[in-house]
C-alpha cells in the first residue's frame, strides 16, 4: 500500500512537470492574445543604451583597470592614459602659485623691522661712500688744476664719484618705501598674479583630469576594445571600453509603418529567441518613437531588408531575464 502511495505521487509529480514544460514552449502565454497582436523584430539593450565611452584626449593607452564583464560605478577609473606631461605641467603650475601666494602674503604683512634696519645700514654705507667719492673727486680737481696728477686721473674720480651717488639714491629709495609701507596698486598687482597662477594650476588639473577614463554610469563592461599601449584620438568611433547597465533591460522593436496605429504605451509584450528555446519572457511597452528612423534589428527575411523605416518601440522587461545585450528577439506586442 505504501508503494502504491509513492508510486501515485511520482507520477503525479511527473505530470505536473510536463504539463509547466508545455506552458512554456516558444509561443504566447496563457491569457495573451494570439490574434489581437502583431509580431516584431527587436533588439535587447540596456537602461540608456550602450554608453561608447571615448576621452576627450588623444594619448597612448599607459592602465586599463577592467575586463569585460566587470561591474562598475560612477566615477569609477576605468582607464588611464600615458600622463606624464600633464603632471608635470600641473606640479609647475602648483610651484607657480605658492610662490605667488607668498608674494603677496609678504605684501599684505609689509617689511619685518629686521629688514628695515638693514636698508637703513645699507643706506648709511651708501651714503659714507658717497660722501668719500665726491671728496676724492674735489681732491683730483685741485691737483689737476695744478698740474701735479693728470686729466683723466681726475675724470675717473668723478665717474666714481657719480657710481657712488647712484647707489645711494638707490638706497634711500629702498629704505623709504619699506618705511612707507606696501602701495595698495601693488597689493592688486600680487592678487591679480595669483589668480592667474591659480588658473593656470587648475587648468593643468582639468587636462590631467581628461586622462583619467572613468564611468559615467553604474553598470556592467560590455566589451573592452583597446588594451594597453594602443593609441586612442581623441571623439573618434573607437572607443576604450563599452558600458550597459544590466540592471534593467528593454528591447528596441522595430515597428512597421503598417502597424503604427495599433502600438500604444503600456501594451503587454512578450519576447522569445532561438537561444533561449521554449522560453518568452514578459514586458510592457514604455516608450514609442516619434520619428520613424532605420531598422535595428536585421534578420535574414528579405521583407525586413525592404522595409529599412520603421518606428522603435521600448519594451521594458519584467525581472531580470538573461539576456544578453544586443541580442536579436521576436516581439509580440498586444493591440486590443
Amino acid at each position: 500500500m505504501t508503494l502504491g502511495v509513492v508510486s501515485g505521487a511520482l507520477v503525479l509529480g511527473l505530470a505536473l512537470t510536463i504539463t509547466a514544460s508545455s506552458s512554456n514552449e516558444h509561443g504566447p502565454r496563457a491569457g495573451f492574445p494570439t490574434t489581437d497582436s502583431i509580431i516584431e523584430g527587436g533588439v535587447v539593450t540596456p537602461l540608456g543604451g550602450t554608453r561608447v565611452i571615448i576621452p576627450q584626449l588623444s594619448g597612448i593607452i599607459a592602465k586599463i583597470y577592467v575586463h569585460s564583464g566587470d561591474s562598475v560605478k560612477t566615477g569609477q577609473l576605468l582607464a588611464e592614459l600615458d600622463n606624464a606631461d600633464y603632471r608635470a605641467a600641473l606640479a609647475a603650475a602648483t610651484a607657480q602659485v605658492q610662490l605667488r601666494s607668498a608674494e603677496l602674503e609678504k605684501l599684505r604683512h609689509g617689511a619685518r623691522s629686521q629688514t628695515i634696519e638693514q636698508a637703513r645700514a645699507v643706506l648709511h654705507e651708501a651714503q659714507a661712500q658717497e660722501a668719500l667719492a665726491a671728496n676724492e673727486a674735489e681732491r683730483r680737481d685741485i691737483l689737476a688744476r695744478r698740474k701735479l696728477i693728470s686729466t683723466e686721473q681726475a675724470e675717473q674720480a668723478r665717474a666714481e664719484a657719480a657710481v657712488r651717488r647712484a647707489q645711494s639714491e638707490k638706497a634711500a629709495a629702498a629704505y623709504a618705501e619699506l618705511v612707507a609701507g606696501t602701495r595698495p596698486e601693488d597689493i592688486a598687482a600680487a592678487t591679480a598674479a595669483l589668480a592667474v597662477a591659480v588658473a593656470e594650476r587648475d587648468r593643468a588639473a582639468a587636462q590631467l583630469e581628461k586622462t583619467m577614463i572613468r564611468s559615467p554610469v553604474d553598470g556592467i563592461v560590455l566589451k573592452r576594445t583597446l588594451n594597453v599601449g594602443e593609441t586612442v584620438t581623441a571623439f573618434t568611433p573607437i572607443p576604450v571600453v563599452l558600458i550597459g547597465d544590466l540592471h534593467e533591460l528593454f528591447v528596441r522593436a522595430d515597428v512597421s509603418k503598417l502597424d503604427l496605429s495599433r502600438v500604444r504605451v503600456g501594451a503587454r509584450a512578450l519576447i522569445s529567441t532561438d537561444a533561449f528555446p521554449g522560453q518568452s519572457f514578459p514586458g510592457k511597452v514604455v516608450r514609442v518613437s516619434g520619428i520613424m528612423g532605420k531598422r535595428h534589428a536585421i534578420s535574414n527575411d528579405p521583407a525586413d531588408r525592404r522595409d529599412d523605416k520603421t518606428l522603435a518601440a521600448l519594451i521594458e522587461l519584467d525581472g531580470h531575464p538573461p539576456l544578453p545585450i544586443g541580442l536579436r528577439v521576436d516581439v509580440r506586442i498586444a493591440t486590443h
